[in-house]
Parts: structure tokens; C-alpha cells; sequence
């Protein structure tokens, strides 16, 4: 919970959420429970919720506890629980709603469920009751690299900046491949996620030491990735197609 009392819903992979209910029928005041507490007739539950987290189910309880009985409405937006008839004085009902997270995007800040509790016996100030909740996105992301090859030997003349008109001045090339995985689902939404690399660019002279050649980036289908700033700065004449950096 954050410092003022909401819940926080840190989502990752999981693909549902339980929304625990507890519904009593007890006395307002237990030091007179004389005055009021009488059984709840056709006490029904009706919870609304927000169309990024619709109703998914009930789920099972021990065999002996009573089963609540829910009726959802056909997108589940809402659903009416039937408590008992009557709910008696006293009792105590708990149980859960099971809740789709699959229409929760990047856009998801917070989500509302309202609950309304009704009964045909009287029960005055019986206000909706809203359960909320702010959302927090965790992509289990993971990165990976290795280079190719994983060992380099330089030598030879080292040249100024301004002598180096060809990729093949620079030195003998490496290529480091980076991976980037999602072990999650996916957001169905348009979201960033951003990389940042640091490697060794020049040495204590100001010469270089790592000379970003050429960048290549291999996205799933229909992902858009690029990089900043672009590679081969200093615009030497390329020969062949490499996604690594070299030396001179």
C-alpha cells in the first residue's frame, strides 16, 4: 500500500487478480446490539468494474463453506453476488472475484471498482463502497551480450581523426550483440523501453579507442526500434556490413 492507504498494483505476468470481499451483517453499535442488526433479506452484492479489469469468475471455496452465487452481464463490467436470503443477523460473508488484468495497457494509472450492497429489509445509509487501486507496470525485461570475437589484438600505426577516411583504417572490427527479452506478456499498446550503452570512447590523448561503426537492429514484427545518436559519426566509407565497433 502507498503512503495514504490505496493499494498499489504492481503488474508483471499475471494474468488475473483476486479482489477479496467481506460483507457483514452486524449490530452498528455492539454495545447496544438491541437496537438494530436483523436479518438482511434478498442482500445482494453488485459490483461495477472499470473496462480494463472486466469479471473473470468465482472461485471455488471449501466444501464447507456456502457458495456465493454471481451473475455477470455479458462484457463484465458488472456483477450481482447473491449473500443469502436472508443474510442473517450476525453473519459474516467473505469471499473473492477473480478479475482479468488483460486490458490493462501502459496507459492503466489507477483502476476503481465501485461495490453496492442492496437488501429489501431496511437498511438506512447503505452507501457504495469504491475498492481502489494505482497501477504500477513491471516488464521483466532482461539483457544480454556477448562479443564476437571475444578476444582482439591491435597494432600498427595509429592514425589522427582527420586521416581516416575508410572503414578499413579503423582497426580490426568486433561485434557485440546485445539482447533484449520480454519474459512477460505483452501490453498490447504502444510503449517504449530504452537501452543505453557505454563503452570506451576515446583514450587519455582524445584519440579514439572504440569507433561505433554500424548499429543493426532485429525487432519483432511490427516493433519499432532505433538508435541515438547514430552510428559512424564521422561518416567513413563503408565496405562491409558490420554491427560492431572498431579501433584506430
Amino acid at each position: 500500500r502507498g503512503e495514504d492507504g490505496t493499494a498499489i498494483f504492481a503488474m508483471s505476468d499475471q494474468k488475473d487478480v483476486a479482489l477479496e470481499i467481506h460483507v457483514t451483517n452486524l449490530p452498528s453499535d455492539p454495545a447496544e446490539p438491541q437496537r438494530d442488526g436483523d436479518d438482511a433479506h434478498e442482500a445482494v452484492l453488485t459490483a461495477t468494474f472499470p473496462e480494463e479489469l472486466p469479471y473473470s469468475a468465482v472461485p471455488a471455496l471449501c466444501p464447507q463453506d456456502k457458495p456465493v452465487v454471481c451473475l455477470a452481464n455479458q462484457n463484465g463490467s458488472q456483477v450481482e453476488c447473491e449473500l443469502g436470503n436472508p443474510l442473517k443477523r450476525g453473519a459474516q460473508v467473505r469471499f473473492y472475484l477473480i478479475l482479468s488484468t488483460l486490458g490493462i495497457t501502459l496507459q492503466t494509472t489507477d483502476l476503481a471498482v465501485e461495490l453496492a450492497l442492496s437488501t429489501i429489509s431496511e437498511q438506512p445509509g447503505l452507501e457504495p463502497v469504491v475498492a481502489r487501486a494505482r497501477v504500477v507496470i513491471e516488464l521483466p525485461l532482461s539483457v544480454t551480450g556477448v562479443a564476437v570475437p571475444p578476444r582482439l589484438f591491435f597494432g600498427g600505426v595509429v592514425r589522427g581523426e582527420s586521416a581516416v577516411r575508410r572503414e578499413s583504417q579503423v582497426g580490426s572490427a568486433v561485434r557485440f550483440e546485445v539482447t533484449v527479452s520480454n519474459r512477460g506478456q505483452s501490453l498490447k499498446t504502444l510503449g517504449s523501453a530504452f537501452l543505453t550503452l557505454q563503452w570506451p570512447h576515446e583514450i587519455s590523448n582524445g584519440k579514439w579507442l572504440l569507433y561505433p561503426l554500424q548499429l543493426e537492429l532485429a525487432a519483432a514484427p511490427g516493433s519499432r526500434a532505433s538508435c541515438s545518436p547514430a552510428a559512424n559519426p564521422l561518416l567513413l566509407a563503408l565496405v562491409g556490413r558490420w554491427a560492431g565497433v572498431g579501433r584506430w
